[in-house]
Order: C-alpha cells, then structure tokens, then sequence
C-alpha cells in the first residue's frame, strides 16, 4: 500500500511502484521431468514502462520466457541483443 501512495524522485511522474516492476513465477512448468514450456508467470507494477495491467496474455507455444526478460529489460532502457535463449522481444 505504501508503495502506490510514495512519490519517487524520478522527474516527478509517478509513485514508487509505477517505477518498480516484479517477475514473479518458476523457471519449469513440471520440475519433475525439468519442463520448461508453458511456465506460469506473473508481472506486477511497472506502469511508467508501459506495462498495462489487468489482462491475461498467452502467447505461441515454444516462445521463450528469456523473451519476456528480454521485453521488460528493453521497456526499462537497457539494451542488449540477446537474453539467455531469447529470440526477440514481445509484442505487449
């Protein structure tokens, strides 16, 4: 609660947690045969990245979950070819 109401110095634009962005989930879907595809993942806050809220997105299957940290590292102005096994960036 105290994270949406904090104002952060960040230019003035927003709160605390419109600056903060959580991954949340598990590197395989089935751990007892290392599975993974199809891994349930969460993604908190992050509005001044342009993250929207309030959906539920599934994308091809075979996309790497590295293609998400790749999207988010990109939205957050960090730059780099290629994350772990990453083929690209998501279209959000």
């Amino acid at each position: 609660h105290r994270l949406a109401e904090t104002e952060r110095d960040l230019g003035g634009e927003g709160t605390r947690l419109d600056h903060t962005t959580i991954l949340y989930g598990s590197g395989m879907s089935n751990s007892n045969v290392h599975l993974p595809y199809d891994v349930p993942t969460v993604v908190f806050g992050g509005s001044l990245f342009g993250f929207k809220g309030g959906r539920h997105i599934r994308f091809p299957k075979g996309t790497p979950l590295t293609n998400l940290q790749l999207t988010m590292l990109e939205k957050m102005n960090v730059h780099v070819d290629r994350f772990g096994d990453s083929t690209g960036t998501l279209s959000l």
